[in-house]
């Protein structure tokens, strides 16, 4: 049976909604990872917040018998979306937050390493499987997050990532100009009275917020895919750091336009189809790149 697309708009598109705002602010804060030289956090954390989403489940009876989930039970929880999002995605932001604070206190220390942010996916991802086999609704739960499948998204989901998305954009817009300067030259930041710690806090902030809310609503493929391609593909064609970021916005909309509609033309889970468009983004870049040599 074939469904019209006013119809496909009608029951889905809260979950539009919520992959486009993904695709618009997800690049940024992945351009400014890769300007810190910091591009694979954008792989890491998201499972990271995907172990604590999964954490949430394993601890939720206790929780609702010891400290209380408003008057719900641990059943009721489940099946109200309001106290099940804002529940998890503490769990996502405590673990995310704890990631990225690990990871940064690791470079300071000795230097960032690809290796140790690899260790650090690894880990997440076993205790990503751990917790989901300790609670059979989280098994469930992170079977559908990791498909990338999106659907599902409702209207309390859309608007936690609309609210912290848009947060999280004008923070980009009023302080660009510092967090381009801090996260490209550190030294020259300081040299020129910036005050680095503010904003490197700012930053991190920034980013444990949009991890932890676009993996909690999306899922960690979809995060990390649009994280880390649209800015990659972006790069080749940027002449300035504005224009980059401008780029790598654009590429990340049009990924998950050009995703929505493989998705449902060929019956595919949209995160992973969101995800293959973005990718496909790269070869564009690849050839001009090749065509200037």
């Amino acid at each position: 049976m074939d469904i019209s697309w006013a119809d496909r708009w009608h029951l889905f598109h809260f979950a539009m909604l919520a992959a486009a705002c993904a695709g618009l602010v997800c690049p940024l804060l992945g351009s400014f990872l890769y300007l810190r030289r910091t591009s694979f956090y954008g792989i890491a954390l998201p499972q990271f917040a995907t172990a604590g989403v999964v954490f949430g489940f394993v601890v939720l009876p206790w929780w609702v018998a010891r400290i209380g989930l408003g008057d719900l039970s641990a059943d009721a929880a489940l099946g109200e979306p309001h106290a099940a999002m804002n529940y998890h995605l503490v769990w996502a932001a405590v673990f995310t937050f704890g990631g990225l604070s690990w990871l940064d206190f690791l470079a300071r220390k000795s230097g960032r390493d690809v290796g140790r942010v690899a260790a650090a996916f690894a880990i997440a991802s076993a205790a990503t499987i751990l917790f989901s086999r300790m609670s059979a609704v989280g098994a469930s739960f992170v079977d559908e997050l990791l498909q990338g499948e999106v659907l599902g998204v409702g209207l309390h989901q859309f608007e936690t990532i609309a609210v912290l998305l848009g947060l999280v954009l004008a923070t980009f817009v009023i302080f660009y100009r510092d967090l381009v300067l801090v996260s490209y030259d550190r030294e020259m930041a300081q040299v020129l009275g910036v005050r680095v710690f503010r904003f490197e806090l700012l930053l991190t902030i920034v980013t444990g917020l949009t991890i932890s809310v676009g993996t909690m609503s999306l899922g960690p493929l979809i995060v990390f895919g649009l994280l880390v391609l649209p800015a990659l593909a972006a790069r080749p064609w940027a002449r300035s750091m504005t224009s980059y970021l401008l780029l790598s916005s654009g590429f990340g909309l049009l990924a998950v336009v050009l995703g929505i509609l493989a998705s449902f033309e060929l019956d595919l889970p949209m995160g992973a189809a969101i995800v293959a468009a973005a990718g496909l983004e790269l070869i564009p870049g690849f050839v001009f790149r090749r065509m200037r040599r």
